[in-house]
């Protein structure tokens, strides 16, 4: 495969900033049908991303004071990530490697994208049948 990440990758990400109380982000996992959401700063840069799980972990133990806790506080900040400009083939290795199911595409610091294992897996698919057709 030659094809670049951001050719793959979906764009016009849903994403919270990290202000945004939890129940922000539980409103945008259940309308969008996404585990997860990222979340950004004021200049759109990427700090982490807050998962079904996350939520998870915060009301199973949570009192009332924490109610209101923002999305920077609970999130998951060591988050994997992969460049725009990098190729399809290094994001499947990076898939290969770990457990997770989407990558955060960045270009610099800034959330222009997610890339999911399905995206690579159409891309797979894609450039098989083009060489099977030849």
């Amino acid at each position: 495969m030659s094809k670049l990440v951001k050719d793959v990758m979906t764009r016009n990400t849903v994403c919270v900033p990290h202000y945004a109380v939890v129940d922000v982000a539980i409103d945008v996992m259940l309308s969008k049908n996404v585990s997860g959401v990222p979340v950004v700063d004021d200049d759109g840069r990427l700090m982490g991303v807050i998962t079904e799980y996350d939520v998870l972990q915060l009301y199973g133990t949570a009192d009332s004071s924490q109610s209101y806790a923002t999305c920077e506080e609970f999130m998951t900040a060591q988050v994997k990530s992969v460049q725009e400009d990098a190729s399809v083939d290094v994001a499947a290795r990076i898939f290969q490697a770990s457990a997770i199911r989407r990558l955060l595409v960045t270009s610099g610091e800034k959330l222009v994208g997610i890339l999911s294992r399905r995206d690579v897996l159409r891309c797979i698919h894609e450039s098989r049948n083009r060489v099977a057709s030849v």
